[in-house]
Protein backbone atom coordinates (compact mmCIF):
# COMPACT_ATOMS: atom_id res chain seq x y z
CA UNK A 1 0.00 0.00 0.00
CA UNK A 2 1.62 3.28 -1.08
CA UNK A 3 0.27 6.79 -0.73
CA UNK A 4 -0.11 8.73 -4.08
CA UNK A 5 -0.37 12.80 -4.86
CA UNK A 6 -3.55 14.40 -4.18
CA UNK A 7 -7.42 12.59 -3.57
CA UNK A 8 -7.95 11.58 -7.03
CA UNK A 9 -7.28 8.54 -8.94
CA UNK A 10 -5.02 8.57 -11.83
CA UNK A 11 -6.89 7.60 -15.29
CA UNK A 12 -3.86 7.43 -17.09
CA UNK A 13 -0.59 5.94 -17.09
CA UNK A 14 1.11 9.27 -17.46
CA UNK A 15 -1.20 10.49 -14.31
CA UNK A 16 -0.01 7.26 -12.48
CA UNK A 17 3.38 8.40 -12.75
CA UNK A 18 3.16 11.78 -11.41
CA UNK A 19 0.90 10.49 -8.39
CA UNK A 20 3.56 8.18 -7.44
CA UNK A 21 6.23 10.78 -8.51
CA UNK A 22 4.21 13.86 -6.57
CA UNK A 23 4.35 11.48 -3.71
CA UNK A 24 7.85 10.18 -3.26
CA UNK A 25 9.20 13.75 -3.77
CA UNK A 26 7.24 14.67 -0.69
CA UNK A 27 9.64 12.34 1.96
CA UNK A 28 12.75 11.53 -0.36
CA UNK A 29 15.19 14.09 -2.08
CA UNK A 30 15.85 12.16 -5.54
CA UNK A 31 19.38 12.46 -7.08
CA UNK A 32 17.48 14.11 -10.23
CA UNK A 33 16.79 10.79 -12.81
CA UNK A 34 12.85 10.28 -14.08
CA UNK A 35 11.83 8.46 -10.28
CA UNK A 36 9.14 6.77 -11.73
CA UNK A 37 8.61 5.36 -15.80
CA UNK A 38 5.41 3.63 -16.85
CA UNK A 39 5.28 2.34 -20.30
CA UNK A 40 1.53 1.53 -21.31
CA UNK A 41 -1.26 3.07 -22.99
CA UNK A 42 -3.87 2.42 -19.93
CA UNK A 43 -3.87 1.70 -17.19
CA UNK A 44 -5.70 -2.07 -17.31
CA UNK A 45 -2.24 -2.69 -19.87
CA UNK A 46 0.76 -1.05 -18.55
CA UNK A 47 3.96 -3.16 -19.41
CA UNK A 48 6.26 -1.85 -17.22
CA UNK A 49 6.48 0.42 -13.87
CA UNK A 50 9.46 1.23 -12.65
CA UNK A 51 10.35 3.13 -9.52
CA UNK A 52 14.27 4.51 -9.19
CA UNK A 53 14.94 5.63 -5.70
CA UNK A 54 18.77 5.25 -6.27
CA UNK A 55 21.00 7.64 -4.21
CA UNK A 56 17.41 8.99 -2.56
CA UNK A 57 17.66 10.62 1.01
CA UNK A 58 14.63 10.74 3.49
CA UNK A 59 14.02 14.09 3.98
CA UNK A 60 12.38 14.10 7.68
CA UNK A 61 15.22 11.93 8.94
CA UNK A 62 12.32 9.31 10.74
CA UNK A 63 10.17 6.68 8.51
CA UNK A 64 6.88 7.87 7.88
CA UNK A 65 4.23 6.31 8.97
CA UNK A 66 2.57 3.13 6.75
CA UNK A 67 -0.63 3.98 5.21
CA UNK A 68 -4.02 2.70 5.98
CA UNK A 69 -7.09 2.47 3.93
CA UNK A 70 -10.72 2.81 4.86
CA UNK A 71 -11.73 -0.50 2.23
CA UNK A 72 -13.13 2.34 -0.83
CA UNK A 73 -11.37 -0.29 -2.73
CA UNK A 74 -11.64 -0.29 -6.63
CA UNK A 75 -9.54 -1.38 -10.03
CA UNK A 76 -6.35 0.55 -10.12
CA UNK A 77 -3.46 -1.24 -12.90
CA UNK A 78 -2.17 -4.40 -14.13
CA UNK A 79 1.29 -4.41 -14.32
CA UNK A 80 3.59 -6.31 -16.42
CA UNK A 81 6.83 -6.22 -14.61
CA UNK A 82 7.21 -4.36 -11.29
CA UNK A 83 10.92 -2.99 -10.68
CA UNK A 84 11.81 -0.65 -7.33
CA UNK A 85 15.39 -0.44 -6.63
CA UNK A 86 17.02 2.04 -4.65
CA UNK A 87 20.76 1.48 -4.38
CA UNK A 88 21.35 3.06 -2.04
CA UNK A 89 18.56 5.11 -0.09
CA UNK A 90 19.65 7.31 2.21
CA UNK A 91 18.73 7.48 5.94
CA UNK A 92 20.27 9.03 9.14
CA UNK A 93 23.71 8.61 7.80
CA UNK A 94 23.35 5.29 6.62
CA UNK A 95 22.98 3.50 3.24
CA UNK A 96 19.99 1.10 2.55
CA UNK A 97 20.05 -1.32 -0.53
CA UNK A 98 16.91 -2.19 -1.38
CA UNK A 99 15.03 -3.67 -4.60
CA UNK A 100 11.83 -5.48 -5.26
CA UNK A 101 10.52 -7.11 -8.46
CA UNK A 102 7.47 -8.74 -9.56
CA UNK A 103 5.55 -10.07 -12.26
CA UNK A 104 1.86 -10.09 -13.34
CA UNK A 105 1.04 -7.56 -10.79
CA UNK A 106 -2.22 -6.04 -10.06
CA UNK A 107 -3.34 -2.71 -8.21
CA UNK A 108 -6.53 -1.52 -6.55
CA UNK A 109 -6.86 1.97 -5.48
CA UNK A 110 -7.76 3.08 -1.89
CA UNK A 111 -8.20 5.55 0.14
CA UNK A 112 -6.87 6.87 3.89
CA UNK A 113 -8.88 8.20 6.48
CA UNK A 114 -8.28 11.63 4.92
CA UNK A 115 -9.23 11.45 1.57
CA UNK A 116 -5.54 10.25 0.42
CA UNK A 117 -5.71 8.31 -2.80
CA UNK A 118 -3.34 5.42 -1.97
CA UNK A 119 -2.37 2.31 -4.63
CA UNK A 120 -2.87 -1.16 -2.97
CA UNK A 121 -0.91 -4.26 -4.34
CA UNK A 122 -3.61 -6.88 -4.49
CA UNK A 123 -2.05 -9.49 -6.35
CA UNK A 124 1.30 -10.79 -8.61
CA UNK A 125 2.05 -13.68 -9.64
CA UNK A 126 5.38 -13.75 -7.95
CA UNK A 127 8.11 -11.45 -6.73
CA UNK A 128 11.31 -11.05 -4.70
CA UNK A 129 11.93 -8.27 -2.35
CA UNK A 130 15.96 -7.82 -0.57
CA UNK A 131 17.20 -5.11 1.52
CA UNK A 132 20.52 -5.03 2.88
CA UNK A 133 22.12 -2.07 5.39
CA UNK A 134 26.22 -2.74 6.41
CA UNK A 135 26.79 -3.09 9.98
CA UNK A 136 28.79 -0.13 10.05
CA UNK A 137 26.36 2.25 8.79
CA UNK A 138 24.03 0.80 11.65
CA UNK A 139 26.25 1.00 14.30
CA UNK A 140 27.18 4.76 12.85
CA UNK A 141 23.11 5.91 13.25
CA UNK A 142 22.88 4.23 16.56
CA UNK A 143 25.94 5.95 17.99
CA UNK A 144 24.56 9.41 16.43
CA UNK A 145 21.12 8.63 18.44
CA UNK A 146 23.23 7.71 21.87
CA UNK A 147 25.37 10.93 21.85
CA UNK A 148 22.42 13.20 21.16
CA UNK A 149 20.46 11.18 23.76
CA UNK A 150 23.21 10.95 26.25
CA UNK A 151 24.09 14.74 26.31
CA UNK A 152 20.79 15.61 27.21
CA UNK A 153 21.55 14.12 30.29
CA UNK A 154 25.26 15.35 30.92
CA UNK A 155 26.71 12.25 29.55
CA UNK A 156 29.88 11.77 26.62
CA UNK A 157 29.52 8.78 24.64
CA UNK A 158 32.88 7.61 24.01
CA UNK A 159 32.52 4.66 21.87
CA UNK A 160 29.98 2.47 20.70
CA UNK A 161 30.22 -1.33 19.41
CA UNK A 162 27.37 -3.47 17.81
CA UNK A 163 27.87 -7.20 17.47
CA UNK A 164 24.41 -8.26 14.67
CA UNK A 165 23.79 -11.82 14.70
CA UNK A 166 21.21 -13.70 13.06
CA UNK A 167 19.83 -16.64 14.88
CA UNK A 168 17.24 -18.78 12.74
CA UNK A 169 15.77 -17.77 9.45
CA UNK A 170 13.74 -14.95 10.72
CA UNK A 171 15.74 -13.30 14.18
CA UNK A 172 17.92 -10.97 14.73
CA UNK A 173 19.93 -10.71 18.16
CA UNK A 174 21.76 -7.37 18.79
CA UNK A 175 23.93 -6.93 21.53
CA UNK A 176 25.74 -2.84 22.22
CA UNK A 177 28.29 -1.86 24.09
CA UNK A 178 28.55 1.42 25.09
CA UNK A 179 31.32 3.12 27.30
CA UNK A 180 30.46 6.57 28.78
CA UNK A 181 32.00 9.32 30.71
CA UNK A 182 30.31 11.94 33.24
CA UNK A 183 32.57 14.56 34.36
CA UNK A 184 35.47 12.26 35.77
CA UNK A 185 33.93 9.19 35.96
CA UNK A 186 33.67 6.85 32.96
CA UNK A 187 31.52 3.40 32.53
CA UNK A 188 30.16 0.90 30.23
CA UNK A 189 26.97 0.07 29.37
CA UNK A 190 25.29 -3.33 27.43
CA UNK A 191 22.71 -3.37 25.86
CA UNK A 192 20.79 -6.76 24.58
CA UNK A 193 17.64 -7.62 22.84
CA UNK A 194 16.20 -9.75 19.56
CA UNK A 195 14.17 -8.74 16.36
CA UNK A 196 11.98 -11.40 15.00
CA UNK A 197 10.24 -10.75 11.46
CA UNK A 198 7.21 -11.33 10.09
CA UNK A 199 5.38 -11.84 6.59
CA UNK A 200 4.89 -8.32 6.45
CA UNK A 201 8.90 -7.16 7.15
CA UNK A 202 7.56 -5.73 10.86
CA UNK A 203 9.92 -6.42 13.43
CA UNK A 204 8.80 -7.30 17.18
CA UNK A 205 10.95 -6.42 19.84
CA UNK A 206 11.83 -8.49 22.72
CA UNK A 207 14.44 -9.72 25.46
CA UNK A 208 15.61 -6.43 26.27
CA UNK A 209 18.38 -6.75 28.60
CA UNK A 210 20.68 -4.00 30.07
CA UNK A 211 23.51 -4.23 32.68
CA UNK A 212 26.12 -2.01 33.56
CA UNK A 213 30.31 -1.81 34.45
CA UNK A 214 31.91 0.28 36.65
CA UNK A 215 29.65 3.32 38.90
CA UNK A 216 28.53 5.46 36.01
CA UNK A 217 27.63 2.11 34.20
CA UNK A 218 25.58 0.42 36.73
CA UNK A 219 23.93 3.71 37.34
CA UNK A 220 22.93 4.44 33.78
CA UNK A 221 22.18 0.32 33.87
CA UNK A 222 19.72 0.65 36.66
CA UNK A 223 17.89 4.03 34.98
CA UNK A 224 17.62 2.20 31.64
CA UNK A 225 16.37 -0.83 32.65
CA UNK A 226 12.55 0.20 32.85
CA UNK A 227 12.90 2.12 30.31
CA UNK A 228 13.88 -0.90 28.05
CA UNK A 229 10.90 -3.11 29.58
CA UNK A 230 8.03 -0.44 28.10
CA UNK A 231 9.43 -1.30 24.58
CA UNK A 232 8.95 -4.99 25.14
CA UNK A 233 6.88 -6.22 22.18
CA UNK A 234 7.05 -3.16 20.36
CA UNK A 235 6.75 -3.73 16.40
CA UNK A 236 9.06 -1.59 14.00
CA UNK A 237 7.85 -1.67 10.43
CA UNK A 238 10.90 -2.10 7.98
CA UNK A 239 8.82 -0.89 5.43
CA UNK A 240 7.12 2.16 5.04
CA UNK A 241 4.83 1.07 2.71
CA UNK A 242 2.94 -2.16 2.90
CA UNK A 243 2.45 -5.26 0.79
CA UNK A 244 -1.38 -4.96 1.08
CA UNK A 245 -2.61 -7.96 0.03
CA UNK A 246 0.33 -10.30 -0.78
CA UNK A 247 1.88 -12.35 1.71
CA UNK A 248 6.40 -12.72 2.10
CA UNK A 249 7.36 -16.35 1.83
CA UNK A 250 10.71 -17.73 1.86
CA UNK A 251 11.85 -14.99 4.46
CA UNK A 252 15.50 -14.91 5.16
CA UNK A 253 17.84 -13.28 6.77
CA UNK A 254 21.69 -13.54 6.40
CA UNK A 255 24.47 -11.83 8.66
CA UNK A 256 27.91 -11.31 7.38
CA UNK A 257 29.47 -7.37 7.18
CA UNK A 258 26.08 -5.93 6.55
CA UNK A 259 22.12 -7.63 7.65
CA UNK A 260 20.63 -9.33 4.61
CA UNK A 261 17.13 -10.02 4.55
CA UNK A 262 15.37 -11.68 1.28
CA UNK A 263 11.98 -12.87 0.63
CA UNK A 264 9.55 -14.35 -2.07
CA UNK A 265 5.63 -12.87 -2.84
CA UNK A 266 3.12 -14.05 -4.68
CA UNK A 267 0.48 -16.97 -6.01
Amino acid sequence: MFPLAGREFPATPDQLAAAIGGALARVLTLAGQPAVTVAGDALTAIATLSLNLDNAILKTGELPPRPQGVGDRRPGATVDRLDVAGHPIRYQGAALDFGLTARNVRFDFDRDSAGQALLVLADAADGTVDAAIRKADLQAVLLDAATVAAKQQGVAIQDLHVDVQARGARTIVVDARVKAKKMMMSGVVNVSGQLDIDDELIATVSNLKCTGEGMIGGAAAGMLQPKLKSYEGTKVPLMSFSLGDVTLRDLTIKVDDAIHVTAAFGS
